[in-house]
């Protein structure tokens, strides 16, 4: 069998031999053979947290369901390759998927979602993507069905201008807006937006009074600076969306900001515009925002404290070191990338206090698990485990490290792909819903992930 080595697994196979001479029973005790493929590096099965692996290279039209010893037990084949795959509690694959879009050609344009059975059957897809608009980045799946998908929407000069845009930064005539939508599939080709959050509706800026928008930046942490980023239409390139379902907020990451903001998702469509209503009487305007006070104005450039970071999650009804969010923070340093805990300030009923001028609490990580070995400039994700492991994706060396608390390697696996860059992988228990804790075969006579 290709690609495998043969590890003697701890546990003993007791046989049992009845005498007819002898009541007692003969123990014999027989090491019992686990095949492990070589793509697994670290293998502590003492150590970590036991379950299946979903794997959805970028290159790849395939998806993969791996066990721990690294084998194969689900596979399902697209027509499209993808940036984001994640599975619901009922065994289906939401995966994204690219359409050719001339007007939105950054890094993460997706375009279309498509949605596949537990047995691989295409059962819906749909495209939202125009010269207007298109789907990138991140899908994020929702306990009702639905699931959260973010957009880029292009904003051309004269609208750009007239919102406020710096000029000399219209490098690309245009910007793009961010939005935030949820969909409803409908039928096996159709969707319904049924809520969604524009980030135009609560920008801000300071460089003409003559325009719309016009404010102190510093003074108006809830509202987002048109003219902090520059060079690109990308105005804040959102690459991650988790929801908070015991608080019902997003929370969502800004790699051109460098931050994490958090929105209320119990507002109306309507109420999302502006700047009241929904739980926390804020309309859409943020929350809370974290990473980079520059950003509203209100500290340095040097005080920032994330770096073009992704995956952003809430952990604060998980195991954790103190923080109650995590995320990827891709470029700690030139050489290494860190997966970090944030204490955010938060009230008993999810609530939080932005104050105006003043960078936002926490001045430091709770927690951080810095590593040369983990350095990812692009892509990458982590997530916390029921037993406190972490499951770090390296995206861009298509390589997985589990942790344990301690920041002990316990699990390493690499894709064997030529090109292997991944945007981020999920751990899935033995005891998830789908699974109903049964051991899934392995297809074929061992088969990895290949071309």
């Amino acid at each position: 069998m290709k690609n495998r080595v043969n590890l003697i697994c701890l546990a003993l196979l007791s046989l049992i031999i009845s005498c007819s001479d002898d009541l007692d029973d003969n123990i014999i005790e027989q090491p019992i053979e686990l095949i492990v493929s070589e793509d697994v590096s670290v293998y502590q099965s003492d150590g970590f947290y036991n379950g299946y692996t979903l794997i959805a290279p970028v290159n790849s039209t395939n998806s993969y369901l791996i066990n721990m010893e690294g084998f194969v037990v689900k596979k399902w084949e697209s027509e499209h390759r993808t940036i984001s795959a994640t599975l619901n509690e009922q065994g289906e694959l939401i995966r994204s998927y690219e359409v050719i879009n001339p007007v939105f050609s950054f890094g993460g344009r997706t375009g279309g979602i498509e949605k596949f059975d537990f047995e691989g059957n295409l059962i819906w897809n749909w495209e939202y993507s125009s010269p207007q608009y298109t789907l990138h980045h991140d899908i994020h799946a929702l306990p009702n069905g639905n699931f959260l998908a973010s957009v880029w929407d292009l904003k051309d000069a004269n609208e750009a201008i007239e919102n406020g845009r710096d000029i000399n930064l219209l490098t690309d005539d245009a910007v793009w807006g961010e939005r935030i939508i949820e969909v409803k599939p409908i039928g096996t080709n159709d969707a319904e937006i049924v809520w969604q959050w524009e980030l135009w509706d609560h920008i801000i800026q300071d460089y003409d009074a003559t325009k719309q928008n016009f404010g102190v930046v510093s003074e108006n942490p809830q509202k987002v600076d048109l003219n902090y980023t520059s060079g690109i239409a990308n105005l804040s390139h959102v690459n991650s969306l988790f929801y908070i379902e015991e608080f019902d907020q997003i929370v969502f990451s800004s790699r051109r900001f460098d931050e994490l903001m958090i929105i209320d998702h119990s507002t109306t469509i309507a109420e999302a515009k502006t700047s009241n209503g929904g739980t926390y009487g804020k309309g859409g305007d943020l929350l809370y925002r974290w990473g980079n006070p520059n950003a509203y104005k209100s500290a340095l450039e040097t005080d920032k404290l994330l770096f073009g970071q992704h995956d952003v999650t809430y952990i604060g009804n998980s195991p954790n070191q103190g923080g109650n969010f995590m995320c990827f923070n891709n470029s700690r340093s030139t050489t290494e990338s860190s997966v970090d805990e944030i204490a955010i300030p938060m009230s008993t009923d999810g609530s939080y206090t932005l104050s105006p001028s003043i960078a936002n609490e926490p001045s430091d990580y709770s927690w951080s698990y810095v590593s040369s070995d983990i350095y990812a400039p692009r892509v990458s994700g982590a997530k916390r485990l029921a037993n406190g492991n972490t499951l770090i994706t390296q995206g861009t060396e298509g390589t997985l490290h589990e942790i344990d608390a301690s920041g002990t390697v316990v699990w390493k696996y690499t894709i064997p792909l030529e090109v292997n860059d991944v945007f981020k992988c999920y751990r899935y228990a033995s005891d998830f819903p789908l699974f109903n804790g049964n051991v899934l075969p392995i297809l074929g006579d061992g088969l990895i992930i290949e071309e």
